[in-house]
């Protein structure tokens, strides 16, 4: 009789043992809280941050008078020679440094819109999320042509870079007949690092 009570003793006390480890566990989740979603401020389809200042700009754009009236560059992306069909023609002035531009259609208060949009990435490289893209990359986009002083400057498809300070632009694109009269057209420039900053909302 004595073992037998020596053992229910010891039960009871293993039976209370596990019920405070139990209740212990249980106010350890009730304090901890909720967990926090990852951090991620990446702003660009780089997912660069930037580092420093930015100092890059668009200060000017506006539709060229050149618009449909001039053939300066193929629909094929890099090509700098006529195809036969007139382009689209813009004027711009950005202050670099910049590494990408991208023409995008927008509201009239100058939301990104998922419609017409031009740039100078190539291939598989995609189009940032925050202009509205959805699956746009290079390759699927028309390409931007862009001269300054009278000289093509684009590395390719691609723009190369912009040093630093202002650079007055000519930006031809090739006409594929998705823009129409009365859209509303952005530019935006990539810093180095992958920040976007837009220019001015312009109607066509």
């Amino acid at each position: 009789m004595i073992v037998l009570s020596q053992r229910r003793s010891g039960l009871h006390f293993s039976v209370l043992v596990a019920a405070a480890l139990f209740l212990s566990a249980l106010l350890a989740l009730a304090c901890k809280g909720p967990d926090k979603p990852a951090d991620d401020t990446t702003t660009t389809s780089s997912k660069k941050k930037p580092t420093g200042p930015v100092t890059t700009k668009v200060t000017a754009f506006a539709v060229s008078s050149e618009n449909l009236n001039v053939d300066k560059i193929s629909v094929r992306d890099g090509i700098t020679s006529p195809d036969g069909s007139r382009d689209l023609a813009f004027t711009a002035t950005v202050e670099g440094p910049a590494d990408a531009l991208y023409l995008v259609t927008c509201t009239q208060k100058g939301e990104p819109l998922a419609g017409f949009r031009a740039d100078t990435i190539s291939g598989h490289e995609a189009l940032p999320d925050e202009l509205g893209s959805v699956v746009d990359v290079g390759r699927l986009t028309p390409w931007i042509g862009i001269v300054e002083n009278n000289k093509w400057i684009n590395d390719g498809a691609s723009l190369g870079t912009l040093t630093p300070g202002p650079h007055p632009l000519k930006l031809y694109v090739p006409n594929t007949g998705g823009l129409r009269e009365g859209t509303f057209l952005r530019l935006y420039a990539r810093a180095p690092g992958g920040a976007l900053v837009a220019g001015p909302i312009v109607q066509y």
